[in-house]
């Protein structure tokens, strides 16, 4: 059962932290955690999501206790035109986000690569909601800011 999830896990962990070492431990903390925490699980629900936001609360503590910049896996296309395009795309924006400060940088993946809503972001992070909508808006500027410079020709 352990090994169907696995992956889920192992890349949410890897979209937040960036770093496969990182995310592989807390892959297996994320299990750990959640046999220690099984009679808390509501067979009900779908086990993925609930093993998903274990996996990125482990993620965001470890954040929080590292001064680090993760690198996020982002999704890669069908074609392998498109592909090759996304991956350059993707090391662009992956090089802009290892750039912005932990906070803003958990902010921009739990918001846009985990797609969870700015109450959840808020929550996970300990924020009130309107903080977090108001650092969203500066984080997306100064990325964007980066990735135009950057194409500009401005070193960065």
């Amino acid at each position: 059962m352990i090994e169907s999830y696995r992956m889920d896990v192992y890349n949410a962990s890897l979209r937040i932290l960036g770093n496969a070492a990182d995310a592989e431990d807390v892959t297996q903390d994320t299990f750990v955690a959640a046999l220690q925490r099984i009679s808390t699980y509501d067979p009900a629900q779908a086990l993925g999501p609930w093993l998903r936001a274990i996996a990125r609360n482990r993620a965001i503590d470890l954040l929080r206790r590292r001064a680090r910049a993760p690198e996020p896996e982002l999704a890669p296309s069908q074609s392998a035109e498109a592909l090759a395009i996304e991956h350059l795309e993707a090391e662009r924006v992956r090089a802009a986000l290892a750039r912005l400060p932990d906070r803003d940088r958990a902010m921009i993946v739990l918001r846009y690569w985990e797609d969870l809503p700015v109450d959840a972001v808020a929550r996970t992070l300990g924020m009130r909601e309107g903080a977090v909508r108001v650092a969203l808006m500066r984080a997306r500027r100064t990325l964007g800011a980066m990735l135009a410079m950057e194409e500009s020709g401005v070193e960065v």
